[in-house]
């Protein structure tokens, strides 16, 4: 069953957020698996189906209505923006002769008959508003990368992007325009570097979605629909009926548009807007993460890096400090664990090893997956900012296992005064989060 949260909502006026915030409501992906590829796929299946369904065309709440609030031109709240060409025109009411409404799966693709029980034909998260003669030029093409042998449908500059063709002459490829040749199945079309991202996690999102089966509340049979390379496949969905299975693609191009195009503003409030009609989300744009797991089977994916340099600490004690160095060139991992309580004894005190007081532990060992194995050493007595000796005494195994980025564990084992003990572990500032995931591939 479909779980929704509603971000913003008043009577009448929906606003939207100037920042990117995943998970609006923290519970509602709360039954994702990140396990394998299946069990994500198929959690998040049932999180996002059984959506609300807004009619295509009404005298009511319709498609049109919700997609001149989704795609509305962030600098001038009377226009909307296309997706393919870029283009701002006045809000216009449904059946206009300047924008109309693209589905980036093509409904000549599996679900071509709008009715009452065909979800897919007015899904919004795959639904944005087109330039006429944009729509008409992309007809239902896969998504694929051309070349400059293909035609050129350039792009307006709004927003601060676009509209590089008008600088540039001869054409380069591929700027920021659409590029588009052949027809059908054999065709392809380039949708241009500020929206590519958008469409493939459109796209993601349909495969997704529609699995078969029925609809949980209506009973209205659903599409399994299945993304692909094979144009053959998609050729043989292009029926003129509602099929069962049908097929579209490219799923490599759309990957790397995925990769190439980051969820940006325009998107996010995009989603926003669809969301909150619909009620369901698209995962792909709160967790762009997860379309690895769910389409390359590439999941829970993490590795030691260089990354995880940093100062960590117990969440749970005070007075003790980790720090962490990796030395990615050579496999291996050093550890300083530091904890002092200055009104303990100051020399040779090794009884209290493991609780709060003036001793240091380092570490080094070789990185096996995500654990470091490690060959300890102690160090007691000393008090900072006083001239004391150190005592060393090389003993005992430390464990240093990573869940992710942002947390590990420090199994630590010293024979000599019979210590053992696990100590949770987290950084202490965040500074290089964002360069461990990239380095993990996240």
């Amino acid at each position: 069953m479909a779980r929704f949260y509603l971000s913003i909502l008043m009577p009448g006026i929906i606003m939207f957020s100037s920042q990117l915030a995943a998970d609006p409501d923290p519970d509602y992906y709360n039954s994702a698996d990140t396990t394998s590829a299946q069990t994500l796929r198929a959690t998040l299946h049932d999180i996002i189906d059984d959506h609300s369904r807004i009619p295509y065309t009404s005298s009511e709440t319709d498609t049109w209505d919700v997609l001149k609030i989704g795609d509305e031109d962030q600098q001038n709240p009377n226009n909307i923006i296309t997706i393919y060409q870029n283009a701002s025109y006045p809000k216009q009411p449904g059946g206009n002769n300047f924008y109309n409404r693209e589905h980036t799966w093509p409904k000549s693709y599996g679900f071509p008959d709008d009715f009452p029980g065909n979800y897919p034909y007015t899904d919004m998260h795959h639904l944005f508003l087109a330039d006429v003669d944009y729509n008409a030029a992309r007809e239902n093409r896969p998504y694929d990368n051309c070349d400059l042998g293909c035609n050129q449908e350039p792009t307006d500059q709004n927003n601060d992007r676009g509209g590089e063709a008008a600088l540039i002459s001869p054409p380069v490829y591929p700027m920021d325009s659409n590029w588009t040749d052949g027809a059908f199945t054999d065709g392809r079309w380039t949708t241009w570097t500020g929206r590519r991202g958008e469409v493939a996690r459109a796209l993601l999102y349909m495969d997704l979605r529609y699995a078969g089966g029925t609809h949980g509340v209506t009973g209205y049979a659903e599409p399994n629909l299945v993304l692909t390379d094979d144009r053959n496949l998609m050729d043989q969905s292009n029926t003129g009926n509602n099929e069962s299975v049908a097929y579209m693609g490219l799923l490599s191009v759309l990957l790397q548009w995925h990769k190439e195009d980051p969820v940006d503003l325009i998107e996010f409030q995009h989603h926003e807007a669809v969301a909150l009609y619909q009620r369901n989300r698209n995962p792909f744009i709160d967790h762009p993460e997860w379309v690895q797991c769910v389409f390359e089977a590439i999941c829970n994916q993490f590795s030691i890096n260089a990354g995880l340099n940093d100062a960590w600490y117990n969440p749970d004690t005070n007075g003790q400090g980790f720090f962490i160095t990796v030395f990615p060139e050579l496999g291996v991992v050093s550890l300083a664990w530091f904890t002092y309580d200055t009104s303990l004894p100051s020399a040779g005190d090794t009884a209290n090893l493991g609780d709060p007081g003036h001793r240091w532990i380092t570490a080094l060992g070789s990185i096996k997956g995500k654990q470091v194995l490690m060959n300890i050493d102690v160090a007691s007595g000393g008090i900072f900012d006083t001239q004391t000796d150190i005592a060393h005494q090389p003993d005992g195994t430390i464990i240093l296992t990573f869940k992710d980025c942002n947390s590990a564990t420090v199994e630590y084992n010293i024979p000599s005064i019979n210590r053992q003990g696990v100590v949770p572990i987290k950084r202490v500032a965040e500074d290089n989060v964002a360069l461990c995931k990239t380095l993990s591939g996240q």
